[in-house]
């Protein structure tokens, strides 16, 4: 049996629209800067029930029936949430478990959490959250967003107010919208740096 090329795990709901509106990106490889892959949300994608915490002590066993269907694996999660050892215990456990059952797998610990991967100063992220243009400087004002940072330095308080004084939209669709809308040639997140390099690595551009 041929098997599909990468599954991943998520902690919710947020994360999988996230990846739904990347992956549902026309040529999204490119972007990466790596190699044709396959990702079917409906094949590809799972979701976890309780969280960031489930992801953190059974992903091992989460992604376990899918070995004979999956070629490599990714868990995603974030690093704040309650009792989080933080993000360099969670990789390291995760990565360890993992390891003993798949020959390729990745874990990817987003700090703080997935809001960090919204922001960037485009024109395209007010629109995506369903926020005023003008975001990024009523940000500035309020202080959740000082002049010469490259993002919040609390990203989900920052989506939070704008969210709560501004009325930019409360669903998880903004994730996807985001995915859909801004580029990520200038993320420096370093969670997102390590999921482009880990793709970058088993999807290599000359494997086309």
């Amino acid at each position: 049996m041929t098997q599909r090329d990468v599954v991943f795990l998520v902690a919710d709901g947020s994360m999988e629209q996230m990846l739904r509106g990347f992956f549902g990106r026309p040529y999204f490889h490119r972007t990466l800067g790596c190699g044709r892959f396959e990702v079917d949300p409906d094949q590809d994608l799972i979701v976890a029930s309780r969280r960031d915490s489930e992801v953190f002590g059974q992903a091992h066993e989460l992604l376990r029936p899918y070995l004979s269907s999956h070629a490599r694996a990714i868990a995603m999660l974030d690093n704040a949430w309650e009792g989080s050892p933080g993000s360099d215990v969670i990789k390291e456990r995760v990565s360890k478990r993992l390891a003993e059952t798949w020959d390729e797998s990745a874990v990817i610990v987003i700090d703080p959490e997935l809001e960090a991967w919204v922001w960037q100063d485009n024109p395209n992220v007010p629109a995506a959250l369903g926020a005023p243009a003008e975001s990024r400087r009523l940000l500035d004002v309020a202080g959740y967003w000082p002049a010469g940072q490259p993002k919040p330095p609390d990203p989900k308080e920052a989506l939070e107010y704008l969210r709560i004084r501004h009325g930019a939209d409360r669903s998880k669709a903004v994730f996807r919208r985001v995915a859909e809308r801004v580029s990520v040639r200038s993320c420096i997140d370093p969670a997102f740096l390590h999921l482009r390099d880990t793709l970058r690595d088993w999807f290599p551009e000359d494997s086309l």
